[in-house]
């Protein structure tokens, strides 16, 4: 039997019988941090998806709207919240496509289609936004190309279910 095992009892009581809040700080300084990121294709009732340029991303290219999760959000929340704050438009999720994690981030990605409001930028962090066919798509960040590669088969799959 090991040290960790022998003394794990006596180890167990200590933590607890130790205050909450010192529980926490201990676990959130032994634990990796993670970021929660949520993202998405966002379409109209032509299927075109809306991309943005933002400006603390690659200016050249385009992406998905989307932000970092706040304590409490789901993730649909959240998506919802950075498309009001971003576009001023109102949406409905209908899925999620995929998600993917690394050492200190998930992201999720999610589909969702436009049922109001009037697209207006914010302009602190979006330099443009355009809609765009799926034939006809811009130059895209790296990592949400694949996504919107994703999303597109498989609102052609439901299309023709």
């Amino acid at each position: 039997m090991g040290l960790f095992e022998r003394a794990a009892p006596l180890l167990a009581r200590i933590w607890r019988s130790a205050p909450w809040w010192l529980r926490k700080i201990i676990t959130w300084t032994v634990n990796g941090k993670v970021i929660v990121g949520v993202s998405g294709v966002l379409l109209n009732d032509a299927n075109q998806l809306l991309l943005l340029r933002h400006r603390f991303h690659h200016t050249e290219r385009w992406g998905m709207p989307g932000g970092w999760l706040s304590p409490g959000e789901t993730i649909f929340d959240c998506w919802h919240r950075e498309v009001r704050e971003e576009l001023n438009l109102s949406m409905a999720v209908e899925g999620i496509i995929c998600h993917q994690a690394t050492r200190q981030t998930l992201e999720f990605f999610l589909l969702g289609r436009i049922t109001g409001g009037t697209l207006k930028i914010d302009p602190t962090e979006i330099l443009e936004a355009r809609f765009f066919p799926v034939e006809d798509l811009p130059l895209l960040e790296e990592s949400h190309a694949w996504v919107i590669e994703r999303a597109i088969q498989l609102v052609r799959e439901s299309l023709h279910a």
